[in-house]
């Protein structure tokens, strides 16, 4: 057990698991988080971490979970009660749907710790398709789910219309009779609002009124009628039940593949979770260690969100034991807790909010006594509490624990405690365990600068401002500042002198060494602090150069682009032109004015605008290297090369082909190429969704076409239409344009819970 209860209560990871918990999409990966534990197994948590990375790549490219629903509680009901309702169903779909886009795109990535999670996802296509022929988006049960549903919605519509059509037949030939000219419904059969003085035996009276006044009674012509619209009513509840009947069996079939698909989709959110996290408050993969040494670099308290101020502190290995001292409220605590709970935050595969320079060991036990407390049914004393979990840890520890002690040697006497103290410091030297300990006794502090196995460190306090900086100072014992924080209070010069009188010379000798050794860390902090000015000075001028370098390329592209618009409708023209000199030649029958023509179709050719070439790459002749033919502008790949011939394969054949009959290229599909000669950027930034609701089918399918002709460019496979679902004429007239486009592989409507009839999905080849 890496943590016992003790430490984990005093270093409070159940509330850093329930922060990075709130980042999971599904109540699932709630759950996962929260139960994570600290495992001791280093390559196993580099797996975990390897995930982790890979989880955080996937967000950043726009992946992220649908509607996922922990369905064990239907699971359970469909057991119990053998029929789940139609909108229990809708939940499952959902589910069904994220999983398998879950699937599809952790599938499709370059990812491949989180592919093979995905695949574990089965296939669930023919239970969805059940559910959705069954029923719709907004839980209902469709009218034609099954033949005999059809039928009977058929005649149960029929049918009310005969008796619509009969009812409103008496109340035109009975209308002083009718009290309100309405056809109503009372107990499931259609009745008339009719006078009570019409109590006759042509009714059946259903019900009267609050006033009395009124009598809901039904004609006996329609008796008939209304007796079997209740019976189809009947038929087709019965239907119903037997429809989620059928599915919730179709459910329960599936119910080992889906709490396994459950298990790996918890897993898969548990670290979609972890890495928005580490996004959130730009946490970082520590480096993972076995040495017992701890360096934390520029690491938050997780818990203190903006209010933490980044600490580093390094110990473990030579010097195993970390003395840090300083006044109380100054930081020691809450740096007992900031090594602790990052320890423990890394062996839970959970990044830290640290720097990425930060190292941690992987430690199979980590023990803790930090806080007050007093144990009560045991009849015992803080002093006496703490102790009695000191030795506990010192009877279990070895070199391999790490141990985090506040305030080790309070709580009693302070000779005394200073003594047990040192007793304690010396056992964990002894044990060669990683320790960090928190204390402000003066026999402590000298302890930990004499022994050079010992870090001595303290947090910073500002006596100007009586405050404390929460920075921690290594190789610097902290002084109490008892005395000079009375001083700065305005106690009599005196009373402070005399109180100085009363310390032994060791301390005070110990209180001028603490005091020499602090001068000399500010002096060396202040020229640290000019270096870093500096730097930042440099970074600054650096970051304004590429800037101004970044400007300049950005200019260079548009006029490019100005440039090469221009030669495109110079050339449209041109064509034109030459389209219309063209088909008067074919059209004259006179072959001097035939020639004539043609002579000045090849003066105007020659003519034609050539747009600028980009300076050639020099032709590298080797294996691997791409390369383009300039009589055909085909690229491919240089296989073999054989003296003054050079084997280049393009698609799949080998040709050979001098060296001076090829030029350098890029790697086919990083550029696409509008005008002869010059080559267009890669698209990197494009929507794979469109909208063109509103627009007309011209507008809509000038849209679609250089929207299409992006996600190409881009090297995108698929992306979404939103046309409405309206009359559908849109949607028609984009079908038949999509039909014809070169690119389009195939297209097909969004399922109901993404649009249905309103959005096509498009595939590119």
């Amino acid at each position: 057990m890496v943590l016992n209860p003790r430490t984990e209560r005093d270093l409070e990871l159940s509330q850093v698991l329930d922060i990075v918990a709130r980042f999971a999409a599904s109540s699932l990966g709630q759950r996962q988080v929260q139960a994570l534990q600290p495992q001791a197994d280093r390559h196993a948590l580099l797996r975990e971490f390897a995930l982790v990375e890979e989880m955080e790549k996937a967000v950043r490219g726009g992946f992220s979970f649908g509607a996922i629903h922990d369905l064990d509680p239907l699971l359970r009901e469909a057991n119990e009660r053998g029929t789940l309702s139609s909108e229990s169903f809708v939940v499952v779909a959902s589910t069904l749907v994220a999983a398998a886009e879950v699937r599809q795109a952790l599938g499709a990535a370059e990812l491949p710790g989180l592919t093979a999670l995905a695949a574990g996802i089965s296939d669930q296509t023919s239970l969805l398709k059940a559910i959705w022929r069954a029923v719709d988006d907004r839980g209902q049960i469709r009218e034609d789910a099954t033949p005999k549903l059809r039928s009977l919605g058929r005649e149960r519509k029929e049918l009310g219309e005969e008796i619509t059509t009969t009812l409103r037949r008496f109340m035109d030939s009975h209308r002083e009779l009718v009290q309100e000219p309405v056809i109503t419904q009372r107990g499931g059969r259609y009745v008339l609002p009719l006078k009570t003085g019409a109590r006759t035996s042509a009714f059946v009276v259903h019900e009267t009124s609050g006033s009395g006044h009124t009598v809901f009674a039904e004609p006996l012509g329609v008796v008939r009628l209304n007796n079997r619209l209740r019976e189809i009513e009947d038929e087709l509840e019965r239907e119903r039940h037997r429809i989620l009947a059928e599915l919730t069996a179709a459910l329960v079939h599936e119910e080992t593949r889906l709490r396994r698909d459950l298990a790996t989709l918890a897993r898969l959110d548990g670290l979609y979770a972890r890495a928005r996290y580490a996004q959130a408050v730009q946490a970082t993969r520590p480096e993972l260690r076995q040495d017992g040494r701890i360096e934390l670099r520029e690491a938050r308290h997780p818990l203190l969100g903006d209010r933490a101020v980044p600490v580093s502190i390094s110990f473990g290995g030579e010097r195993p034991v970390a003395v840090i001292t300083g006044p109380n409220t100054g930081g020691k605590t809450v740096l007992l807790k900031t090594i602790g709970l990052l320890t423990v935050m890394a062996q839970c595969g959970i990044p830290v909010p640290a720097s990425p320079r930060t190292a941690l060991t992987v430690f199979p036990k980590i023990r803790s006594d930090i806080g007050e407390e007093q144990s009560i049914e045991q009849n015992l004393s803080t002093f006496s509490s703490h102790m009695n979990n000191i030795v506990d840890i010192l009877r279990e520890a070895d070199d391999q624990t790490l141990i985090l002690l506040d305030e080790l040697g309070a709580g009693t006497d302070p000779q005394e405690g200073a003594a047990l103290g040192l007793a304690i410091l010396e056992k964990l030297l002894e044990l060669g365990c990683p320790a960090a300990v928190a204390t402000h006794l003066t026999p402590l502090k000298l302890f930990s600068i004499s022994h050079p196995r010992v870090l001595s460190c303290s947090m910073e306090f500002d006596v100007e401002t009586l405050s404390p900086t929460y920075r921690v100072l290594e190789g610097v014992p902290g002084r109490s500042n008892a005395l000079a924080i009375a001083e700065r209070l305005g106690l009599d010069k005196e009373l402070v002198e005399r109180a100085r009188s009363k310390l032994t010379g060791g301390e005070i000798r110990a209180e001028e060494v603490i005091e020499e050794l602090e001068r000399e860390r500010s002096a060396a902090r202040k020229l640290r602090a000019n270096l870093e000015l500096e730097r930042e000075v440099v970074l600054k001028m650096r970051a304004e150069l590429e800037r101004r370098l970044t400007v300049l390329k950005e200019k260079k592209a548009q006029a490019l682009t100005r440039e090469l618009s221009r030669l495109e409708e110079e050339i449209r023209a041109a064509r034109k032109e030459l389209g219309e000199l063209i088909a008067q030649a074919r059209a004259t029958q006179s072959t001097e004015e035939r020639k004539k023509i043609l002579h000045e179709v090849e003066k105007r050719a020659a003519q034609l605008p050539r747009p600028p070439q980009p300076p050639a790459k020099p032709l590298k002749v080797e294996e691997g290297a791409f390369v383009k033919v300039k009589s055909t502008g085909a690229v491919g790949t240089i296989r073999k090369v054989h003296g003054d011939r050079v084997e280049v394969e393009i698609k799949g054949r080998r040709v050979e082909l001098p060296p001076e009959a090829l030029q350098a290229a890029e790697a086919p599909g990083k550029e696409v190429s509008r005008v002869p000669g010059m080559a267009l950027p890669f698209v990197d930034q494009i929507s794979l969704e469109i909208s063109v609701r509103g627009l007309t089918v011209a507008e809509a399918e000038r849209e679609v076409e250089l929207w299409l002709d992006k996600l190409v460019r881009a090297g995108l496979g698929t992306g979404r239409i939103v046309h409405g679902k309206g009359t559908g004429t849109l949607r028609q007239a984009l079908h038949a344009y999509l039909r014809r486009a070169p690119h389009v592989k195939t297209f097909f409507l969004a399922p109901p819970e993404e649009g249905g009839d309103g959005v096509t999905v498009v595939e590119l080849a």
